[in-house]
Formats: structure tokens, sequence, C-alpha cells
């Protein structure tokens, strides 16, 4: 079990880590807004560039695709 002290370090050490990424994947035929973006996207050309803040560029990646999941 965490402390209390755990969760701060770890949440402190995460938000010294986060990098912008941009991501770009073709936008799905059924793709359609749903709400609030989170991102800093354009879409051209049918292909999606967004700037998701993570740690690495897979989580960045992990994180636009569940929410074009959303999207649909």
């Amino acid at each position: 079990m965490s402390t209390a002290k755990d969760i701060m370090d770890q949440f402190i050490n995460r938000a010294k880590n986060l990098q912008e990424f941009t991501v770009c994947v073709d936008a799905p035929d059924d793709f359609k807004f749903n709400g609030v973006v989170p991102f800093d996207m354009n879409i051209v050309n049918n292909e999606i560039e967004a700037k998701v803040w993570a740690v690495d560029f897979e989580e960045a990646v992990n994180r636009l695709d569940e929410w074009i999941e959303t999207c649909k």
C-alpha cells in the first residue's frame, strides 16, 4: 500500500517529466467530435495531428487512440 508521500512523489515526478508529443493518425471513417477535445488538434486531408502531453510517445499514442474510440 502506498503512503500519501509516495503518491505525491509519483505525482510530482510525473509532472516534471511530461512532454508534448505530436501524434499523427488517419481519421476513422466514422469519426465525429463528441464533447471536449483534450488536445491541440488539426484535421487535414482526413489525417488527425494532435499535440498530446505524456511521459513518453507510447503513452501519447495510447491517450489519443483511447479518445478517438469515444468519438464514434
